[in-house]
């Protein structure tokens, strides 16, 4: 690139600093200037309050105190989570992962925390959620039993017990829920559902397109966000989403690293809600405001006579998006990852970096080499496609000479020109597209390790060198409040040597603009998880060297297709899809210049009469004199 290119460049890398810094400082005045309107708006609502404006909402008051009961879910010798049951709702509290440190402060990471209301609460609508006092029937460490009356002469009994098996690692949960009906009437048990709790965000830089609501219903997986609850242009919010699935199988709430869903045993459920608000999360110093979900899944359209009883299970998972233990619990809850369209590159990288991990055990850097011995596998699997690629390019960019000949040449005849530079690439062996196959593989890999590594719960905690937790950019010092993270400069960095080791081939506009990728994937990667950035360095560094290798092979020699040459591509090959597709292209060209009347590759009309023919075409013909009679 010349002085003028480059003056250009670092002024735009200014501009976008400076840009990300403003539009900060302006994020954080808006904030301050919100929670002071909310503070102002709370103390109106306290004077109105007081003078009998407006009346609280009411709450169920009992002389009944809460006796919290926990469960320990094992694998092993090891406590993977502490369930927390409350008897206001007869359910799950909280949910306490000891081997998941929080962002801030010394505790775990725990989910419902941000409700008042027990997962598994019967839930007659999202304003409607049971917090009435539930007694103990009976409890050990693996199971207890609550019962309770939730309308006069309907009583509830809800049985919880650890799933006992080693696929769960103790995540799984069973729940009998049993209808009791004591009154005169019959009811419907479609008026209740089961309350999922929430998980909320870890922390407010967390991914906010992996927090949402789901569910899976006639083999198809729906993942939805706020945006039926915050509305748009085109859409008023809602306070609710009311989904009527025809097969439910499973559905849940879940943030980046940590879900709850329920799944039905062996009934249809007859409708499922979901809402979300705003709550504000801890990020530093500051209150981030984020979106928190919430669902409920409602049992069947099944009335229970008087004097009758009918009983339905579930099972409820609380625990981390961790692939290779989330699909054990039940049939295609490994949908819950959310790869999308990368799902298959996305799943074997999930697999291949578990694989690789497991030969370290539970050493603290095992994470960080794993994703950079992941990354050399990969690169030498494309090792061959990229040798030819490198090859492509040098062989295109000696046949620069000849290309700037004939855009000369066929300056005012773009087709012949086209016809040409087909014809040239056949006859020298170069398909142009053999330069970029390597880097149109390498896109679904990257998305496909961008997808894996957004859910992977692996990566919390994970310390790597001077990366504390390779699930979040490595700050490691702050200027004017711009976070300095090192692993996105070395990428870019990186990025920028192995395009100058790279033959260039196109005009210099085209290079100019190729040599714009490594500010693009800088940004695009900066406040990323440093394990993404990791990944795209180590690549890089294995690119380059790879790279120089090649420089020491002998260079690809420009011959003709068909003459002796030392190098493969001369030799006598079969025509490839580009080639054929090409000289497709050139013969429907041919039958439309020839159907214009022009020869082929050329611009004269064609004539089938010769000139004299013409002008004597042109001769009118003598008529005899018109006679009389």
């Amino acid at each position: 690139m010349d002085r003028k290119a480059w003056i250009i460049l670092v002024l735009c890398s200014l501009g976008l600093v400076a840009n990300y810094y403003y539009m900060s400082e302006t994020q954080k005045e808006l904030e301050v200037q919100q929670r002071v309107e909310e503070t102002a708006q709370k103390t109106v609502e306290a004077e109105a309050l007081k003078d009998g404006l407006v009346t609280q909402k009411p709450t169920i008051e009992s002389g009944e105190k809460d006796q919290p009961h926990t469960l320990v879910g094992m694998d092993g010798e090891i406590e993977d989570v502490i369930y927390t049951f409350t008897n206001f709702g007869g359910g799950v509290k909280s949910a306490a992962f000891p081997q998941q440190q929080t962002i801030y402060g010394e505790g775990h990471v725990e989910v419902n925390v941000h409700s008042p209301f027990a997962v598994g609460a019967l839930a007659d609508d999202y304003q409607k959620i049971d917090n009435s006092y539930y007694e103990i029937v009976a409890k050990d460490d693996k199971s207890i039993t609550y019962r309770g009356q939730v309308a006069p002469g309907v009583e509830v009994t809800k049985s919880w017990k650890l799933v006992e098996k080693a696929e769960a690692k103790g995540y799984q949960l069973h729940l009998d829920v049993t209808f009791k009906n004591a009154s005169a009437s019959v009811i419907n048990v479609s008026d209740y559902g089961l309350y999922t709790g929430t998980v909320a965000p870890l922390h407010g830089k967390e991914m906010q397109d992996k927090a949402g609501w789901f569910y899976f219903e006639d083999s198809s997986f729906s993942f939805k966000q706020h945006k039926p609850f915050s509305g748009g242009w085109f859409s008023d919010a809602k306070a609710v989403e009311i989904i009527k699935p025809s097969s439910l199988e499973y559905a849940g709430v879940n943030n980046q690293f940590f879900t709850t869903f329920i799944m039905p045993k062996g009934f249809q459920a007859d409708s499922l809600w979901a809402t979300g608000r705003e709550r504000e999360i801890q990020e530093d110093e500051e209150m981030m405001k984020r979106w928190v979900f919430t669902m409920g899944v409602n049992f069947p359209d099944q009335v229970v006579n008087a004097g009758s009883e009918q009983s339905y299970s579930v099972d409820i998972y609380m625990g981390p998006k961790k692939r290779e233990l989330i699909k054990q619990v039940a049939p295609h809850t490994d949908s819950i990852m959310n790869y999308g369209w990368f799902s298959v590159f996305a799943t074997f990288m999930s697999w291949a970096l578990n694989m690789i991990h497991g030969w370290f055990g539970d050493a603290s850097w095992a994470w960080g080499v794993s994703v950079i011995l992941l990354t050399v596998f990969i690169r030498i699997i494309i090792w061959p496609l990229h040798n030819k690629s490198t090859r492509t390019m040098k062989r295109m960019g000696k046949l620069q000479p000849i290309m700037k000949e004939m855009r000369e040449k066929y300056a005012d005849n773009p087709q012949k020109l086209n016809q040409e530079t087909m014809k040239m690439y056949r006859q020298y062996g170069v398909n142009p597209m053999g330069g970029c196959l390597p880097m149109l593989i390498q896109i679904p890999i990257f998305f496909g390790v961008f997808k894996m590594l957004g859910s992977a719960v692996e990566m919390r905690g994970a310390s790597f060198l001077w990366v504390e937790d390779l699930s979040r950019p490595d700050t490691v010092f702050e200027v004017m409040g711009v976070p300095i993270n090192v692993l996105p400069i070395v990428m870019a960095i990186t990025m920028v040597l192995q395009m100058r080791l790279t033959p260039q081939a196109g005009d210099k506009l085209q290079q100019r603009i190729f040599m714009m990728m490594p500010l693009m994937f800088f940004f695009f990667c900066y406040n990323y998880a440093a394990a993404l950035a990791l990944y795209w360095s180590t690549q890089n560094v294995v690119s380059i060297g790879q790279t120089l290798l090649m420089k020491k092979l002998p260079e690809p020699e420009l011959k003709e297709s068909g003459k002796s040459s030392n190098d493969d591509s001369a030799k006598p090959r079969k025509k490839g899809l580009f080639e054929k597709f090409a000289e497709r292209l050139e013969d429907v060209q041919r039958q439309q210049e020839i159907a214009a009347g022009k020869k082929p590759g050329g611009n004269a009309p064609q004539n089938p009469m010769a000139p004299g023919q013409m002008k004597q075409a042109k001769k009118p013909k003598k008529r005899d004199p018109k006679t009389g009679g």
